[in-house]
């Protein structure tokens, strides 16, 4: 899936972003891109909360994913990626609020990664490669 729509100052906004089938690389993910500069945080939010077993990704500039293995997600380039996990929300009231009001959400979960962090799609776990705490 890719987010096609939503300003960046309203995305926590019902309805105000708006998703559509992406390129069919990967299933199971949603990738917004120039997120970093344009503060997109939020588009990616409310698709996570929408679709909370789909893995929200926001690419930074100059900054990719390569993907091996079918499941093994390794950071390149010089920006950040963000992932956004909505396994583990616990409330939210985006069934309850109307169109144009803000959203809640209680639980979800980020990742920040950036050049050479990994991130197992089958074990939603993240490695960071410089890491200053010992795993």
């Amino acid at each position: 899936h890719m987010i096609y729509q939503g300003s960046s100052s309203e995305a926590l906004l019902k309805g105000e972003v708006k998703i559509t089938s992406g390129l069919g690389f990967i299933d199971g993910v949603i990738i917004d891109t120039h997120f970093v500069q344009r503060g997109r945080i939020g588009r990616l939010f409310q698709s996570v909360v929408g679709n909370p077993k789909i893995l929200g990704i926001g690419l930074g500039e100059d900054t990719g994913l390569l993907i091996t293995n079918n499941n093994l997600m390794t950071a390149i380039g010089s920006g950040l990626v963000i992932l956004v996990d909505g396994r583990e929300i616990k409330d939210t009231n985006l069934t309850q609020v109307e169109l144009g009001q803000p959203i809640s959400i209680n639980h979800l979960v980020t990742h920040v990664l950036s050049i050479h962090d990994t991130f197992d799609l089958s074990t939603f776990k993240m490695h960071i490669q410089s890491s200053q705490y010992i795993n």
